[in-house]
């Protein structure tokens, strides 16, 4: 049998170590928190909580997808669903309202775009666009967060077959985002704006269209995450969650997404967001401090990072050695040749 060579190794971790390390968690949480662990309430509860993080995972992703980290999701997602909540709760429709969010999300990732492509760093973009939404989130409530949204529990709370119906709604914006960057034409541009841009602009295609629609989705992502939660929670607070920020740039992470954009796979965002959540259930099962759920989370970021980094070197210098013996190999043979043909 031929072994496996180091180049080959690097590429199925970097395809499968996601799932790899999932499934080693749940086999070790299942023996660690017998039999709490393995049961079908509990892991609808993981499902539950991990759909909540990878609607906001999604939305990253879709930012750094395109070239760009956006740190303002949270502060989007609280001011999309406290316009919700103000306008259900001064009589107007709950789809009204709902639109009404997504259409603020949307806005605000143009307005971020459109300053981003200005020439200001994305970065320093999006933390102001943070600042300046959860201001305005407070401004709107008067500083409390708004009750009474029982509307929502359709959206929120209920079943459906079964199953919680955030992981039905993460469902289709999974689907949705996979089917757009894998099946078409407009998504192979998107991810090339992203990894790519020089290349997309001298095929005629305008770059910079794809860089604003990523901050558009990573918007319009952050309303439906500020809505399912609210929806959860039964409550629009004005304060950004920032945690959600960092529980999703982990799933992001651990997908193995490059922060650098262009290269990248959705459907493992939501296996991050499982590993995430899985890890916080167990600590919760086992009585452990909550405080060590957000320590583990930061370690997973970093490591992420981290094995992103040595795995893409990896790659890289085995692909330069493979070239290089490649080279070598045919230089020999045409010397070989022509030694035979002076003969």
């Amino acid at each position: 049998m031929r072994k496996p060579d180091t180049l080959s190794v690097l590429v199925f971790i970097r395809s499968w170590g996601i799932f790899i390390l999932l499934a080693l968690l749940w086999a070790i949480f299942s023996l660690w928190a017998a039999p709490n662990f393995f049961d079908f309430d509990n892991f609808t509860q993981i499902f539950q909580a991990a759909s909540l993080t990878a609607v906001f995972a999604a939305a990253i992703a879709m930012g750094v997808f395109s070239g760009a980290l956006d740190l303002s999701v949270p502060g989007i997602a609280s001011l999309s669903a406290v316009i919700m909540a103000w306008l259900m709760t001064h009589g107007v429709n709950m789809w009204v309202g709902i639109i009404a969010a997504m259409v603020t999300g949307v806005a605000l990732g143009l307005i971020n775009g459109v300053i981003s492509l200005r020439g200001i760093n994305p970065l320093a973009v999006t933390i102001g666009m943070l600042s300046i939404t959860s201001g305005v989130a407070a401004l709107i409530t008067t500083g409390p967060a708004i009750y009474g949204l029982e509307a929502l529990t359709p959206i929120g709370l209920d079943y459906y077959f079964g199953v919680p119906v955030t992981f039905w709604i993460a469902a289709g914006v999974f689907i949705i985002g996979t089917v757009f960057l894998t099946q078409t034409r407009g998504g192979a541009h998107f991810m090339a704006a992203g990894g790519n841009p020089e290349a997309l602009r001298r095929a005629g295609v305008n770059a910079n269209l794809f860089k604003l629609l990523g901050f558009i989705l990573s918007g319009l992502l952050s309303a439906v995450g500020g809505v399912v939660y609210s929806a959860y929670t039964q409550q629009a607070d004005p304060t950004p969650v920032t945690g959600t920020l960092f529980t999703g740039l982990t799933a992001v992470a651990l997908s193995g997404i490059s922060l650098a954009g262009g290269r990248g796979s959705l459907p493992k965002v939501f296996v991050g967001a499982l590993v995430i959540q899985s890890i916080q259930n167990v600590l919760i099962l086992k009585d452990i401090q909550p405080y060590v759920a957000d320590a583990v989370t930061g370690v997973l970021l970093i490591g992420a990072l981290g094995l992103e980094l040595a795995i893409n070197k990896g790659v890289s210098k085995q692909v330069v050695r493979s070239r290089t013996a490649a080279n070598s190999t045919a230089t020999g043979v045409l010397n070989l040749v022509s030694d035979k043909k002076k003969g």
